[in-house]
């Protein structure tokens, strides 16, 4: 009787376990996965639409999450921005003519180009001591917020701007957006916005460029940039300057066979 209680109670906590596993992957699903979830538009105070599209950079290209970058690019077509925003720095840009952000930026910025869609860059961020790859903090959505605000400032009343980032940004800005008084405005058919199952899908014809721009760039002419920086740590250094650049310059340009067959998945 003992060893059937001990084993009952084991599978009763086991499943409860199990029920807690599951219901926060899909609490984490919705939040940071769902395309639907990470769609928002807001009023500012000077009276523009800002709509904000929280994007998930290479992982577009698993077929599984259902976030496709013909889903990003139906929100650009459907939203009609009269300017986009994207996650890449502007000093590099102005300096290098590189998009430096995530490869969903690259296809944007293309879309955006080709279509006659000005398009403005948010991103910061700096190599320092500090330094850690694949993580963001309060300072760089500050700094984030900071550059939308200023270009907003720029830009005339009445006009529909949309911002592009990744998912973790998202909700870090809409933060600091309601913070700034803008007022969140309700979407009505979220999922319209991301439909194009009736549109026959292909890549800007500028993509392959853009990223191979960009490829070039965190290959071989960053680290030159990271190398001369007499402020860092080697340590620091050997993150951007060690490795094979040639391979990872080729295994990034793998992304332009998919633009060229017009692939939305990896195989």
């Amino acid at each position: 009787m003992k060893k059937a209680k001990v084993k009952r109670t084991i599978r009763i906590a086991l499943s409860l376990v199990l029920l807690v596993a599951l219901a926060a992957g899909g609490l984490f699903w919705n939040k940071y996965l769902n395309k639907n979830s990470l769609l928002g538009k807001y009023e500012t105070p000077k009276a523009q639409d800002v709509y904000i599209l929280g994007t998930l950079h290479k992982n577009h290209f698993n077929r599984w999450l259902n976030y496709s970058m013909a889903d990003i690019l139906s929100v650009v077509e459907t939203v009609q921005p009269d300017v986009v925003f994207i996650e890449a720095r502007e000093a590099y840009f102005k300096d290098y003519g590189v998009i430096d952000g995530p490869i969903d930026m690259a296809v944007v910025y293309s879309y955006c180009i080709d279509q006659d869609i000005p398009v403005e860059l948010i991103d910061w961020w700096v190599v320092d001591n500090s330094f850690k790859s694949n993580t963001t903090s309060d300072k760089r959505d500050d700094q984030i917020v900071g550059n939308i605000a200023d270009k907003l400032e720029t830009i005339k009343a009445d006009t529909t701007i949309l911002v592009v980032c990744g998912s973790g940004h998202f909700y870090e800005q809409a933060e600091r957006f309601q913070n700034n008084g803008f007022k969140k405005q309700k979407i009505k058919n979220k999922a319209a916005y991301f439909d194009n199952q009736n549109k026959a899908f292909e890549y800007p014809t500028s993509v392959e460029k853009i990223w191979e721009q960009r490829a070039y760039f965190y290959a071989y002419t960053f680290p030159e940039i990271i190398e001369q920086d007499q402020s860092l740590d080697d340590e620091v250094k050997a993150e951007f300057t060690e490795g094979d650049h040639d391979a990872y310059y080729e295994q990034q340009l793998n992304y332009n066979t998919l633009f060229s067959n017009n692939a939305l998945y990896k195989s």
